[in-house]
């Protein structure tokens, strides 16, 4: 027996045209921001800078789906390559993906299961946490490759490094992109909703 899907079920899956200008015009702020702006945390580390790119992404995701936030994050990141091509970018742009799609991907699967103001600070705080500890091991294998493919020496080791500097700085970014979601989600997602 086929069970329909309620109207909330029905909006997650949501792919419309509708859907796809909205994740394009969602996406193509998240790239401005990107572009614009770029702040290093950490000064032994200057290629770890902080956007606000992810904020779009996680208010589309609560808007929209988590699926809708996902793609908003991979499509924001090749439309970053495509303005600024650089060989250092064939390794930052997946690692960006990565990151930004479980730190939206959690938090705003969090957020549709019980959509409160509540839930998405606990779906903000959970992907925060799910990312830091998924790159992890993600920074443990792409540095090595890194060094190797552009031929860097790398003069620390690796994991005081991975677990000193960068765990730090996903923390960071997501407790930052949380502190700027959280005040301005649910104006962004009514004009999503009523587009």
């Amino acid at each position: 027996m086929i069970i329909p899907a309620t109207p909330a079920q029905r909006r997650f899956l949501d792919w419309s045209l509708a859907c796809w200008v909205k994740v394009s015009l969602v996406s193509s702020l998240a790239t401005v921001l990107m572009l614009a702006l770029q702040v290093p945390i950490f000064p032994c580390a200057p290629f770890l800078t902080f956007d606000f790119s992810d904020v779009p992404a996680v208010v589309a995701g609560f808007a929209m789906g988590p699926w809708q936030g996902m793609a908003v994050v991979v499509l924001k990141n090749l439309l970053f390559l495509f303005q600024r091509p650089q060989a250092t970018e064939l390794v930052g742009i997946p690692m960006n993906i990565v990151a930004g799609v479980t730190l939206v991907g959690v938090s705003a699967a969090f957020y549709w299961h019980r959509k409160s103001r509540f839930s998405a600070l606990l779906g903000l705080l959970l992907g925060t946490l799910v990312m830091t500890l998924v790159m992890i091991p993600v920074n443990l294998l792409v540095y090595p490759f890194f060094a190797w493919l552009f031929g860097f020496q790398v003069e620390m080791e690796l994991t005081p490094f991975i677990l000193g500097t960068v765990t730090p700085f996903n923390l960071l970014k997501g407790a930052l992109t949380a502190a700027l979601t959280l005040p301005v989600y649910k104006r962004f997602s009514a004009f999503l909703k009523r587009w």
